[in-house]
C-alpha cells in the first residue's frame, strides 16, 4: 500500500478481534501517517509482505518449551507459507500443528457460528484437536454436545 506523500506503508502490528476478524496496522515512515485496516486474516494476506504474527499467536508461541520454539516457529510458518498466508493468527498457529487435517460437518460449522465470539476461537481450537485425538475426520454435532458436557455441564437434552 502506498501513502499519500508517494512512499509505502508498512504494517507495524496486527491484533486479534474477538469477531473472528484481525486489525492490521500501518504506518509510513516518511510523513508519520497512520492507517488501520480491519477484515479476515484471508483478506489482509495479501497486504502483507512478510509473514507477520499476531500478538496472541506469539503469545502461544511463548508458552511452548524454550527448545520447542523454534521448531514449532517453523513448522509454523511453513504451514502457512504452502497454504499463502502471510498473517499467523492464533487459530491460523493450531491448524498448523494439526497439519489442517480436521473438517466440519455442515451443521457444527452452522452451530459454531451461534458460539459468542469470544470464546468461538478457543471452542473451534478445543473441538478440532479432541477430534484429532480421536483419529476423527471431522467435527461433528455429536462431539460438539460431548465437549459441551464435559466443560460446561450444558449438553442438550435429548
Amino acid at each position: 500500500m502506498e501513502c499519500g506523500c508517494t512512499y509505502s506503508l508498512r504494517i507495524v502490528d496486527v491484533e486479534e478481534l474477538p469477531s473472528d476478524s484481525v486489525f492490521a496496522k500501518f504506518h509510513c515512515d516518511q510523513c508519520g501517517f497512520s492507517l488501520g485496516a480491519e477484515g479476515s486474516d484471508k483478506e489482509l494476506d495479501s497486504m502483507v509482505p512478510l509473514t507477520l504474527w499476531s500478538d496472541e499467536a506469539l503469545y502461544r508461541l511463548s508458552r511452548l518449551p524454550p527448545y520447542l520454539r523454534p521448531l514449532v516457529r517453523q513448522e509454523v510458518e511453513a504451514f502457512a507459507s504452502t497454504r499463502g498466508q502471510k498473517v499467523v493468527t492464533f487459530a491460523r498457529v493450531e491448524s498448523a500443528r494439526n497439519k489442517g487435517m480436521v473438517e466440519w460437518s455442515p451443521d457444527a460449522e452452522r452451530r459454531i457460528n451461534n458460539v459468542p465470539s469470544g470464546i468461538r476461537a478457543m471452542a473451534k481450537i478445543e473441538l478440532e484437536r479432541t477430534a484429532l485425538d480421536r483419529g476423527m475426520p471431522a467435527v461433528t454435532v455429536a462431539l460438539m454436545e460431548e465437549v459441551k458436557a464435559r466443560y460446561f455441564g450444558m449438553a442438550s437434552r435429548s
